[in-house]
């Protein structure tokens, strides 16, 4: 992907595109985080392990669904299926991204496409536009994900800032046995600090309980027991 191949969505010059949703293995699936919103917690806790992570450019924090082990690896993906019932919005926004009138200001901006992305295609697949220009049924989904991407950025933000704020997050160091010489350490992790949680009183107990972070801190916690799942998977490519 280069800048060069990003193009805003147009209905004239993109009404014979389509894309072939078909494809999973594709290089924009092969990642080992992806961004996830509060508003998906409830629902991929059931299928994912959920840290948080810092974005490397701005420093932010993020909830971050862990998909694999090594950069670059996403254990969820094989012979070209994914491994779970739900897909992170992050993942299903794909080929797509948001190009936004001014850096961080998610309350608008314009879908753009990768035409080199290998989804991207004109003999068959999803077409994005009718022979009239309206957008089809599979592009209206696609502006629905990124309205729930965009929609949810500020509540994520607010969810961190309040986790930050009452010492929950910790940094961890993920000691994994793969089965080789010695352990995988994951490094750049952040969960639930589970001796600040206990210690919430009063005032700041209420307070995490009307904002809604007692049950983002215990869906995180709940989640890690997908950890295990990601080592077998680790295992059985490796075999």
């Amino acid at each position: 992907m280069t800048k060069n191949t990003i193009e805003l969505l147009d209905s004239v010059k993109h009404r014979n595109v389509k894309v072939d949703t078909s494809l999973v293995d594709v290089p924009h699936n092969k990642m080992n985080t992806a961004t996830v919103m509060v508003v998906e917690l409830v629902t991929l806790v059931h299928e994912y392990p959920i840290f948080i992570t810092k974005n490397p450019n701005t420093g932010q924090f993020l909830f971050s669904a862990l998909l694999g082990i090594e950069s670059g690896e996403n254990l969820y993906i094989k012979d070209n299926v994914w491994q779970a019932r739900y897909l992170p919005l992050d993942v299903l926004r794909r080929p797509f991204q948001a190009m936004l009138a001014q850096e961080d200001d998610f309350s608008g901006g314009r879908i753009a496409i990768d035409m080199a992305n290998p989804q991207v295609i004109s003999s068959e697949g999803e077409r994005l536009f009718d022979q009239q220009g309206e957008p089809t049924d599979y592009l209206k989904r696609i502006q629905t994900t990124f309205a729930q991407l965009m929609g949810s950025t500020e509540q994520n933000k607010a969810v961190l800032e309040g986790l930050y704020k009452y010492n929950l997050l910790e940094s961890i160091n993920l000691e994994l046995d793969l089965g080789g010489l010695k352990p995988t350490n994951m490094n750049g992790l952040y969960t639930i600090n589970k001796d600040s949680l206990a210690k919430l009183s009063g005032e700041a107990l209420e307070d995490c309980h009307q904002k809604g972070l007692l049950q983002v801190c215990h869906l995180i916690m709940s989640s890690g027991t997908h950890v295990e799942k990601l080592i077998r998977w680790s295992k059985e490519k490796h075999l």
